[in-house]
């Protein structure tokens, strides 16, 4: 079951930590090292230790594991985007989130009652599975004469800890910043997320669109979420995400009275972005050079994030969950030094069935394009049915738009299924197939497939705006 980590702030002094090392060392260590007093002990300490490479090490290892990764794990918890993460996995690496759509209502009627006594009528059951796949480590290095100064001054425990943990803590913060500010730039950009126009240079009527659909999301629909499932996000489970340049333009009153809450009650769901163009990229190169965690964010992406202003998205949207945060040491007796290494595995997912809205200024160019070109990738043949699977020729051309393929009359009357994202089930009596799609709404028809059975992978087919 996942759970929070508990708040915590190291408030000890040097000696309040070099006491609590020694009561929780081994009887050779609390044999050799002495409970201290005063300041001028700790010194006579640090020489002791430095006499005994073996306590030392317990010494470090305590340092480190006890009092150091506290600081990290505290941090992490607090950082500024802590309420949206899900909580800590001691167990298993996949978390399955199951959403049951609501209930289909019939007509009473006595004729049928007979016929529908023992007649099952199953539920819509949807599952999405959120993975680890975020699985980093932080090396850092401690050495002798590290160790040796922490005891030149009141401080300098203190001080040691705060450079073990500022070199690996500001770096986990910041990638995990990233790693948020990826999952919004590749659902925007990908048509996960409902877009909604804007003027933007319009402060006043931009309150009003974020008031009304702030005001809509409340309301069952199915309009306003990846799976196009029927749920609701009450105003208490609304967060609202801003770029910073945007945000400053608003008077704080101004945009709580939009949401309909008081200026504190705001300022706890607002969450801020630097800016939605910008992604480093450079961070994850290794990463991405040697594993396929992380995409590359692209300049086309980014490009399409230029007339993002606001996004407004369940707290559920944010499947983020921490999988293990953990030091190994390793004393390397040839360099006189400490390695580290802090290991920090996360699952970095959003729902497809939770509600997520994205404002977009109305000057951006929002024309649907006269067509648009699909790859026939995949056909596999079975005994009764035929499977074509289709994926976007240009990926970057429909990035910024919602598009579904659409089971028509026809395909019904004849025995094909057609998935939304772009897979199709054709029964082996047909050999002719001509797919339609929606794009934002509007219909397109693809170019005649004139013989399933001798199709070919690579194909291109063109969508073309129905008049």
């Amino acid at each position: 079951m996942a759970k929070r980590i508990a708040v915590s702030t190291l408030n000890a002094s040097t000696i309040d930590i070099l006491n609590t090392i020694r009561a929780n060392a081994s009887y050779e260590y609390q044999n050799v090292i002495p409970v201290i007093d005063s300041e001028k002990d700790i010194p006579r300490v640090g020489e002791l230790l430095m006499g005994y490479p073996a306590l030392a090490n317990q010494f470090i290892n305590a340092l480190v594991n006890r009092i150091a990764l506290v600081e990290v794990r505290s941090a992490n918890f607090n950082n500024a985007y802590k309420e949206l993460k899900k909580g800590y996995l001691e167990f298993g690496e996949t978390v399955e989130e199951v959403f049951v759509n609501i209930a289909k209502a019939q007509e009473f009627s006595v004729e049928k009652a007979a016929a529908r006594e023992f007649k099952r009528t199953l539920p819509d059951v949807r599952s999405a599975f959120h993975e680890m796949n975020w699985r980093v480590m932080y090396p850092v290095t401690i050495q002798d004469v590290d160790l040796q100064r922490a005891f030149l001054s009141m401080n300098g425990v203190q001080d040691l800890i705060a450079r073990i943990v500022d070199s690996i803590y500001t770096a986990a913060e910041y990638d995990e910043y990233l790693l948020f500010k990826y999952l919004l730039i590749k659902a925007i950009a990908h048509g996960k997320m409902y877009p909604i126009e804007i003027a933007s240079g319009d402060m006043k009527n931009a309150a009003v669109a974020f008031r009304g659909t702030s005001n809509l999301l409340p309301f069952m629909s199915s309009e306003y979420n990846a799976a196009h499932v029927s749920t609701t996000t009450p105003k208490e489970d609304q967060i609202v995400i801003m770029s910073a340049q945007y945000n400053a333009q608003f008077d704080v009153e101004v945009l709580s009275a939009a949401f309909n809450m008081d200026r504190a009650e705001f300022m706890g769901r607002l969450y801020l972005m630097d800016d939605f163009t910008k992604f480093d990229n450079t961070r994850f190169d290794e990463i991405r050079r040697n594993s396929d965690q992380i995409d590359e964010v692209t300049d086309a992406e980014l490009a399409l994030m230029k007339n993002v202003k606001a996004i407004i998205v369940d707290k559920e949207w944010f499947q983020v969950y921490d999988n293990a945060n953990k030091f190994i040491e390793d004393y390397v007796g040839a360099g006189l030094y400490w390695n580290y290494w802090y290991h920090t595995w996360k699952t970095v997912s959003s729902s497809p069935f939770s509600n997520a809205v994205v404002f977009v200024d109305d000057s951006a160019d929002t024309d649907l394009p006269e067509t648009v070109e699909f790859t026939l990738v995949g056909i596999d043949k079975g005994e009764n049915t035929t499977v074509l699977t289709f994926e976007p020729t240009d990926k970057a051309t429909l990035a910024h738009m919602s598009y579904n393929f659409v089971q028509t009359k026809n395909d019904t009357q004849a025995g094909t299924a057609v998935h939304r994202y772009g897979a199709v089930i054709i029964p082996k009596s047909i050999n002719t197939y001509s797919p339609v799609m929606e794009i934002d709404g509007v219909t397109y028809n693809g170019t005649l497939i004139n013989s399933i059975a001798e199709a070919t992978a690579g194909t291109t087919i063109t969508f073309t705006k129905q008049v």
